[in-house]
């Protein structure tokens, strides 16, 4: 955990520490799934939000084969040899329908205004019994990426947090839905997104606490929120 959060510290000083991060997240996760049944080495893996590459490295090495995805690439992955897809994962996927056996989605839920359609996305080009990983940090986390830019400002509200960090560092945000440009932060909370990935036709297998050995999802109503860093979900496509 020590090695987690020194790395968590760090990840905004270049895209090599936070490709660094998510490796290290990446080579957790990947066990955790295995755990849960996911066979790496047999399954056509789709990522979406790949960022600066990290989890696609994992993967990739893992994967029978692996497609990254994001709205810009990062020379990284033609140096590395990951196939990548430049894709607004806001819209329809450039994929055609029951073409992945997983979907490793990580913390990308949260800049999107309408998670629906993604989640609706990945249920069509999951094939049958595929499934999905989704993960993010709850906004109200008190963890290190609770409220990302705005921690701990966030707990006081949208208004007061955008002054407070505008008068603080200088920036210009004006709102939380524009505050990365074309990606916002929306405040999500562990049961939001629950439901919406059994909305979108999905069973879901297992919600935990990624690398933990407690699993603080389970706590009642805001409590889970506020004691998870980040939380997971592991669901499998159901028929239409």
């Amino acid at each position: 955990m020590f090695k987690l959060i020194k790395l968590g510290l760090q990840r905004q000083k270049s895209p090599k520490q936070y490709r660094e991060l998510q490796e290290y997240v990446a080579q957790a996760s990947v066990g955790e799934l295995q755990a849960r049944g996911i066979h790496f080495a047999e399954s056509c893996v789709l990522e979406l939000g790949a960022g600066y590459g990290g989890y696609a490295f994992v993967l990739n090495r893992q994967a029978r084969r692996l497609i990254a995805t994001d709205f810009r690439s990062d020379e990284f992955f033609a140096r590395m040899n990951i196939p990548f897809c430049v894709a607004d994962l806001s819209r329809p996927f450039p994929f055609v329908k029951n073409c992945f056996d997983l979907i490793y989605c990580s913390s990308l839920i949260e800049h999107l205004a309408e998670p629906d359609k993604l989640l609706a996305e990945a249920w069509r080009v999951l094939k049958p019994g595929g499934y999905l990983y989704l993960s993010f940090p709850p906004f109200y986390s008190l963890a290190m990426m609770g409220g990302h830019n705005f921690k701990p400002f966030h707990f006081l509200g949208e208004r007061l947090a955008i002054s407070i960090v505008n008068w603080l560092y200088g920036t210009h945000f004006r709102d939380y839905a524009t505050c990365y440009g074309s990606w916002g932060l929306y405040p999500l909370k562990i049961d939001d997104v629950k439901q919406l990935i059994l909305d979108g036709h999905f069973e879901i297998s297992s919600i935990y606490t990624r690398l933990s050995g407690l699993n603080t999802t389970k706590l009642p109503g805001i409590l889970k929120d506020l004691a998870t860093w980040h939380v997971c979900y592991l669901a499998q496509k159901l028929p239409s």
